[in-house]
């Protein structure tokens, strides 16, 4: 006989240890997982930690098979998307599963009914748990680790969402490229853009990395303003960045531009601990937090990745936003080669951002993954 499936909300301390205990499961014998520590899967979803419950709510889930937890999704409102888009649209994050419709379809009903009470009329996602964390299912390029701040998964999960209802709604491109390629008519661009008098580009000045850090956030708030789905960030957002980005940054990753004295670009690449943390299986107890400590200390990276590069409305469309955005990309494919990186990736681009998906596919070619956002109502 086979063993009823069942929901149970997470509410105690053995269902969040049920919650982190899902993915060794769903993602078992595969050798391109990274398994996050659980102390930061713990603060992601706990409100005292992550600023989203700051103006935002949520659930979350856990899929049983008899006593065997297979399978967690999230359901959340973020209010302030609300107050942005005002579409009565709920969100959905944290989807893993087995390979087994009727969890799936347990999974994403609760989510749906949790949202569905609270007056929703659909509901996007995964994102884990707004748009400015992790978002989106890898629904291409299974065949690679993923890099910092990104969620790998598994073939059949993107299948399983569809068998319950559930219709894309935008995919994101993640380009990677060698540093050591070089890419003519980005040289030439920026070339231009390094003697033009009215751009000027610094690095981040570590002494002043808050203030920095803040006008990264006012060019990407004012950059992405009317981008799909696009939530801006908040201020708590923006100080826990500051705190949690500290200690594994340095001046050489971030760049603001300035157009005539005002800071009108930024690009920011945060290095890849995904690499150091991947052989510690979820752990940092005993010993592996020292080996974290002296991977940050040692600065020895070998892949990097690209989460923040924009450039002020207002010069979008521009003769000068072409060079701008090559210049950019030109510096920091030179980190690259001082580094002798093996890979850098620039993600998340809209597939709707033409520009932005031009520059990437000259600089790297085809996207190397694919994440999907999907929808459907509730």
């Amino acid at each position: 006989m086979a063993e009823s499936i069942s929901v149970k909300e997470v509410t105690t301390k053995r269902d969040l240890r049920a919650w982190l205990k899902v993915p060794y499961t769903v993602f078992k014998n595969d050798p391109f997982w990274v398994a996050m520590p659980d102390i930061l899967e713990r603060e992601q979803i706990s409100r005292k930690h992550n600023p989203f419950f700051t103006s935002g709510e949520g659930a979350f889930f856990v899929a049983y098979r008899g006593s065997e937890p297979v399978g967690r999704i999230s359901a959340q409102i973020n209010h302030r998307y609300l107050a942005q888009h005002h579409d009565e649209t709920g969100h959905f994050g944290f989807f893993d599963c087995i390979d087994d419709k009727k969890v799936a379809e347990a999974l994403v009903g609760a989510a749906k009914d949790w949202l569905r009470d609270r007056g929703m009329k659909r509901m996007t996602g995964p994102f884990c748990l707004s748009i400015n964390e992790e978002c989106g299912l890898l629904v291409s390029g299974f065949e690679t680790t993923p890099s910092i701040l990104t969620r790998h998964s598994r073939p059949w999960i993107g299948p399983l969402l569809e068998t319950c209802g559930l219709n894309k709604s935008m995919d994101l491109f993640a380009y990677r490229t060698s540093p050591a390629a070089s890419v003519p008519q980005i040289d030439r661009l920026a070339r231009l853009a390094r003697e033009t008098s009215r751009i000027t580009i610094r690095q981040f000045d570590m002494a002043r990395y808050a203030h920095d850090v803040r006008i990264v956030f006012d060019i990407f708030n004012d950059a992405w303003r009317d981008n799909w789905g696009f939530v801006p960030f908040s201020d708590a957002e923006i100080k826990a960045m500051i705190t949690q980005t500290r200690p594994i940054m340095r001046g050489k990753f971030g760049r603001i531009i300035e157009v005539d004295g005002i800071p009108s670009a930024m690009m920011v690449a945060l290095p890849d601990l995904n690499r150091s943390i991947a052989p510690f299986k979820g752990r940092l107890l005993p010993f592996n937090w020292l080996k974290l400590i002296h991977a940050v200390w040692s600065d020895r990276w070998k892949s990097a990745r690209i989460p923040l590069l924009g450039i002020r409305q207002n010069l979008r469309r521009t003769a000068l936003a072409p060079a701008i955005l090559s210049l950019l990309v030109s510096e920091f494919m030179q980190l690259g080669r001082d580094y002798d990186l093996d890979w850098v990736e620039f993600s998340w681009i809209l597939e709707t951002n033409e520009p932005m998906v031009k520059l990437a596919e000259l600089a790297a070619g085809p996207p190397s993954k694919v994440f999907r956002i999907y929808e459907v109502p509730v």
